[in-house]
């Protein structure tokens, strides 16, 4: 097994244990996560090459500790920032302060916070790739998501930035955009909502255009993006939606 490290964080679930999943066949990967029982398990079931922390990515010590930790397991080559926070309904009126900082702290603020402590090590190596999960509600929304969308356009803001900074370090900047997904996340909208997966119009029909996805489905394309065949891509970012935005209604 290569011993080089990726580093997934929200691994405990959803779309972050899928991408600890697929890339565990070919390299080690340190899990993220502040559920510390969960990202445990989850590393326990992927096995030996996998291994679990808990650490909060709001938190600028959790970040730097983590890195640091996760060096010991393997030799940092990539970065995958999954974990990400919705307030659910919400406007620029009525959401509180808390709120807002939550959101923005662990869908962006984490990406600066991680990067500090990665970067460095991906330049000591002579590169490497981060990417970073941003959303469809980057580029176009719903009502009452204003944080949300807001903080997943921050992060397609912020790849294409990063992907400036850092190309002379050898260090490739890149963002997946999902559209639907059936994550925990998801479930948990549309429990508050009081809604089933079809009720809220999310199909399950392979041939649906904006069909929803599975985590493993979206694994898939960071699995690529970290690849060498994706090596032409930097400070974009790749829509995975099913084709959710080609559509006008």
């Amino acid at each position: 097994m290569n011993e080089e490290l990726a580093i997934v964080t929200g691994a405990a679930s959803g779309i972050g244990l899928a991408v600890a999943e697929r890339l565990a066949g070919d390299r080690r990967v340190a899990l993220v996560d502040v559920d510390r029982g969960g990202v445990e398990r989850a590393a326990a079931g992927i096995g030996a090459a996998a291994r679990g922390f808990a650490a909060d990515v709001s938190s600028s010590e959790d970040c730097a500790q983590v890195v640091a930790a996760a060096e010991g397991f393997g030799e940092i080559g990539a970065l995958v920032n999954v974990a990400g926070v919705m307030a659910g309904a919400d406007t620029a009126e009525d959401l509180g302060d808390d709120a807002l900082d939550r959101i923005l702290d662990v869908n962006v603020k984490a990406i600066f916070r991680l990067g500090r402590h990665v970067i460095p090590r991906l330049r000591g190596r002579d590169g490497g790739v981060i990417v970073n999960v941003a959303s469809v509600h980057a580029f176009a929304t719903m009502p009452q998501t204003a944080a949300y969308a807001a903080s997943k356009g921050a992060v397609v803001a912020l790849t294409r930035q990063m992907a400036l900074d850092f190309a002379s370090d050898g260090i490739r900047v890149v963002a997946v955009a999902p559209g639907s997904v059936d994550t925990p996340l998801t479930r948990q909208e549309l429990a508050r909502r009081g809604v089933s997966l079809e009720d809220a119009g999310f199909s399950t029909d392979p041939r649906a255009i904006g069909r929803i996805a599975s985590p493993a489905e979206v694994a898939e394309v960071v699995a690529w993006l970290l690849s060498p065949g994706a090596a032409l891509l930097t400070g974009s970012t790749v829509i995975a939606d099913a084709g959710l935005l080609a559509r006008l209604v």
